[in-house]
């Protein structure tokens, strides 16, 4: 591949470490140009590392961008990739001349970039916020970024993210002690001495002060603890002002523009990001590999890294006390320091290293290459409608295992999903959405779509309402009507109960749709018994078997937010509201009471829909006897399957709670509100299974009987559920056809 990368060369700290680093990676099987338009520091560093390396700078624009113009004409360039304001600018100038595609990488949030700075900030920053609109694809350092842009309107389309990564394995190499650093600044070092360190620039958001105020908050409480500012820049006399003022220059140390970072970090006990905004800082990491302690605000990719209070602290944007309480808190608990920074090196080193930054980097390339030639096909959407934007974990994984499908088939098209809440399902899934009722804008999806999927779930049933029944075929037909091949996906059928709604079901999906995947045998029979025999059909399984859960680290994170120790056997419940609800949660915490006395379960309760859920999971809880534990937090549906990956038992009225307990071969109780419950219970083979009207704690006390403690009937369980991974294959076989 031939990669061109511009900048504007006057960059230091993160983005000239990310830019420097990911070129010379990338030179190692590429053919790679990085053109700088300015000769200095980052340029000459550039050479050293033996990068091939251009300078465009004259005292004339126009000669600067003919001569980028012809350089990308004579290299016969693959990718364009522009880093900073005067990159993108350069980019957008000669864009129109040039047919390959041009993608940028967001370090920072441009509108902040040149805070403090009202003439640039109307001249530079203005022109780069143009200029990012014409380019085909971004890519920024951190989810929030992407996030960002999506807010800002930006087509999630052609959003990537690319987490920053350092080499982990590379030995630290400090050129003095700890001890030999600090005394350099007139500091002694005893077993009491706590150092707190900033390695940045002094810029108006990065809000330097704030940190230092907190220093001064417990100048009384730790006597003990310094801070070292490395660096320089706009605001250094301001904070040199305020040192002198607050009475701290024997506790706050300028330390200079670092050049030996390795030494600067093994001085400092605790690492602190005290920004308005950030994206995703090398200081983090480089302070991860150092073992140190962070403490952060929130901003960019710190709450992604950090998990508050398991391998770091946070506070808020501004707030010197919070942050002060953090220093204190951490001063006095040195045992509490070591444990964050071990946590943090943990994760670190496992999900952030260079050799996935650069791995990313490329297929981020190569997604942007088959994009830019699809895009000059007609009708190159994929629109996907099912009951999405709800909250409900369940849903959000069906959603999930279609657009990651969508992906493995056909990486360069464009997917859009018809959502309740099209704004959380864009940042959420990095697809368009729109509104699921709108149906202006359904219709213009259908007339941009060659593919229509009727997306998982039991869409096709008349229990809940007709209402919902005639708005799915309505979608049948509509998308039929505009050009669309229509598939259905991994879906669930039925119950369809009124005579006049299986026949108008029937008719509708024999005429409009061309292929069905089904998730379980009792759906195959419904659409049979009502007479649907055009499409071809296939029994698949659940499209969320396929969804893996959470790393290691991220697991625990969440146990331990939560209050679940690893080391302990776990009742899960799952349940939703329902009628007659309170007769049937009396029964399970009987049963709940006997697996804790009898098996020494705890017991956990888990909403799989937040906000319908909790309220049920907290009655439930105050019936139970023995002590019970209800996640309270959000997370996502790696999260959530991880989560149920540690449970003993699962004993769930919601069918995703079977379904991804099952998958990571948990031991499963199914009670049967619904029938799809009761189909994906008889497809694994398990008759742990009670119907909703007949549950009582007889029955499940049995149940947890069986299976607490029956290993060959778990056994079992784990291998139909094997097979039920493999039959889910057959949704994405299905699927691949419409793309050939």
């Amino acid at each position: 591949m031939k990669i061109l990368h511009m900048i504007g060369g006057g960059d230091v700290g993160g983005a000239k470490t990310h830019v420097l680093s990911l070129v010379a990676k990338l030179a190692e099987e590429n053919e790679v140009l990085l053109v700088s338009f300015r000769e200095g520091e980052f340029a000459d560093d550039a050479r050293k590392m033996g990068i091939n390396t251009l300078v465009i700078k004259s005292a004339n624009p126009l000669r600067d961008v003919r001569k980028l113009r012809q350089t990308i004409k004579d290299g016969n360039f693959d990718i364009i990739h522009c880093h900073g304001a005067k990159a993108n600018v350069m980019a957008t100038l000669i864009k129109r001349h040039i047919r390959v595609p041009v993608i940028t990488t967001v370090h920072s949030d441009y509108r902040l970039d040149y805070m403090g700075n009202i003439i640039k900030l109307l001249t530079n920053g203005l022109l780069n916020t143009v200029a990012l609109r014409a380019l085909d694809g971004y890519i920024g350092v951190t989810d929030a970024f992407v996030d960002l842009l999506i807010e800002r309107g930006f087509d999630p389309h052609k959003l990537y993210t690319l987490n920053n990564g350092i080499d982990f394995k590379a030995p630290r190499a400090p050129k003095i002690s700890k001890a030999e650093y600090l005394a350099q600044f007139g500091i002694q070092l005893t077993e009491n001495t706590v150092v707190c360190g900033i390695a940045a620039r002094f810029h108006p958001v990065k809000d330097i002060a704030t940190a230092v105020r907190a220093v001064a908050s417990v100048r009384e409480s730790c006597p003990e603890l310094y801070l070292l500012l490395g660096g320089d820049g706009e605001q250094a006399e301001m904070l040199k002002s305020l040192v002198s003022e607050l009475g701290l220059s024997d506790r706050v140390i300028f330390v200079g523009w670092i050049e030996d970072m390795d030494s600067f970090l093994n001085a400092v006990d605790i690492s602190v990001i005290s920004s308005v905004s950030e994206g995703f800082p090398y200081s983090i990491l480089e302070s991860a590999r150092a073992k140190c302690t962070m403490v952060s605000t929130p901003v960019g990719a710190m709450p992604e890294v950090i998990d508050n209070g398991i391998n770091g602290l946070l506070f808020d944007v501004g707030d010197a006390q919070g942050l002060a309480l953090h220093l204190k808190t951490l001063y006095n608990n040195r045992d509490i320091c070591r444990e964050y920074a071990d946590k943090l090196y943990e994760k670190a080193s496992e999900k952030y290293s260079f050799e996935a930054m650069v791995s990313a980097q490329i297929s981020i390339y190569e997604r942007a290459l088959e994009m830019y030639s699809h895009k000059k096909k007609k009708r190159t959407q994929v629109t996907v409608c099912g009951s999405y934007g709800r909250g409900n974990a369940g849903d959000d994984a069906i959603l999930k295992a279609v657009i990651r499908e969508i992906r493995e088939v056909s990486p360069a098209s464009e997917i859009c999903v018809m959502s309740k809440n099209p704004a959380e399902t864009k940042k959420r899934y990095r697809v368009r959405s729109i509104y699921t009722f709108n149906i202006l804008k359904m219709l213009r999806a259908f007339l941009h779509s060659h593919l229509y999927i009727n997306g998982g779930g039991s869409l096709i049933q008349d229990s809940t309402s007709s209402r919902s029944l005639y708005f799915y075929l309505l979608t049948l037909v509509s998308a039929r009507i505009c050009g669309c091949k229509v598939m259905m996906y991994g879906c669930g059928i039925g119950p369809v109960k009124r005579k006049k709604n299986r026949t108008l079901a029937a008719r509708v999906i024999d005429r409009n749709v061309d292929c069905i995947t089904l998730r379980d045998p009792d759906s195959f029979e419904e659409l049979r018994d009502m007479r649907v025999s055009r499409p071809e059909m296939k029994l698949a399984a659940d499209p969320t078997l396929g969804i893996a859960p959470a790393s290691d680290s991220e697991i625990s994170a969440a146990l331990s937010a939560e209050g679940i120790a690893e080391n302990e056997k776990y009742l899960c419940l799952c349940m939703r509201n329902w009628k007659n609800i309170d007769a049937v949660l009396n029964e399970i915490a009987v049963a709940a009471d006997y697996a804790a006395e009898k098996h020494g379960l705890k017991i956990a309760l888990i909403p799989m829909e937040r906000k319908k859920d909790l309220p049920i999971a907290e009655r439930l809880a105050e019936k139970i006897s023995a002590p019970s534990v209800i996640v309270r937090g959000e997370y996502d549906v790696h999260s959530v399957i991880g989560i149920l990956s540690k449970m003993h038992v699962i004993m769930a009225m919601r069918l995703h709670a079977l379904v991804f307990g099952a998958g990571q071969g948990v031991p499963t109780i199914g009670i049967a509100y619904d029938h799809k419950v009761t189909g994906f219970m008889n497809y694994i083979g398990r008759e742990m299974c009670v119907q909703y009207e007949a549950c009582n704690a007889e029955i499940l006390k049995a149940f947890i009987d069986r299976t607490a403690g029956d290993a060959e009937y778990n056994d079992a369980m784990k291998r139909a559920c094997m097979t039920l991974r493999v039959n889910e294959k057959q949704n994405t076989e299905e699927l691949r056809k419409f793309f050939k």
